[in-house]
């Protein structure tokens, strides 16, 4: 039995484990929630990269851990890529509605390779047994289905992330640039780079963090409260 080769197995499976916890820590905790098409390429590669490296003899425990270094140096490299919003949707796809406001597009469900007997048994699992139960339908990045029944509560929309505007989002929401950039001026906020995040969901207002953690809420009713306000004095 040789014992040599053995124990650098062993010790291969300890560095192995190290570097793929280490490269989850690094890559975020969101990777345990949901899968993108870049967390799905990261899985294969690490495991080809540990299991590959363990089973070969002529290949040495520093030969993985240049391996897992010049990995996450590349994924660094496509995490700051991704801030840009060409990147992000190169490489993580895009969210787009199968259904919208009642009315099914072909081209998405296509592009997307989903048929019609997929989407309807997505929806079983939903406890929605009928398209007439539905207003709008999204296909998220992760391909997972965000659903909108009728007669429920509006949903609503993602406007900035980390400082930059979604322009397609506020084509969704039907609104426009200028609606935003004014909107938010009303709210002090000049300079739309100085927000993290800006959500307005249609009969109830904002949600807005600025990148220093501070977070407004302005619904509708703090509105009519403030013109109640002015009135009065």
């Amino acid at each position: 039995m040789n014992f040599e080769m053995h124990g650098m197995m062993v010790i291969k499976l300890l560095v192995g484990m190290a570097g793929v916890l280490f490269f989850l820590r690094m890559s975020g905790k969101s990777q345990m929630a949901q899968m993108t098409p870049t967390d799905i390429v990261n899985s294969f590669v690490i495991g080809a990269i540990v299991g590959g490296i363990i089973y070969d003899p002529d290949l040495s425990v520093w030969d993985m851990l240049f391996a897992m270094v010049i990995w996450s140096v590349i994924n660094i490299t496509v995490r700051l890529l991704s801030r840009n919003s060409y990147f992000s949707q190169l490489f993580q796809g895009k969210s787009e509605f199968i259904i919208k406001d009642g009315k099914l597009d072909l081209k998405v469900m296509e592009r997307n390779n989903l048929s019609m007997e997929q989407l309807i048994a997505r929806l079983r699992e939903k406890d929605i047994y009928s398209l007439l139960d539905v207003d709008d339908i999204r296909f998220e990045a992760d391909g997972q289905l965000t659903v909108f029944e009728s007669q429920k509560e509006i949903f609503s929309y993602l406007l900035v992330n980390n400082g930059k505007m979604l322009k397609d989002t506020l084509k969704e929401a039907h609104r426009t640039e200028q609606w935003l950039h004014e909107e938010l001026d009303k709210l002090g906020y000049s300079q739309i780079s100085d927000l993290f995040c800006v959500e307005w969901t249609p009969d109830k207002g904002f949600y807005i963090i600025d990148k220093r953690g501070n977070i407004e809420t302005l619904t509708i009713d703090s509105k009519l409260k403030e013109l109640e306000g002015d009135i009065s004095v």
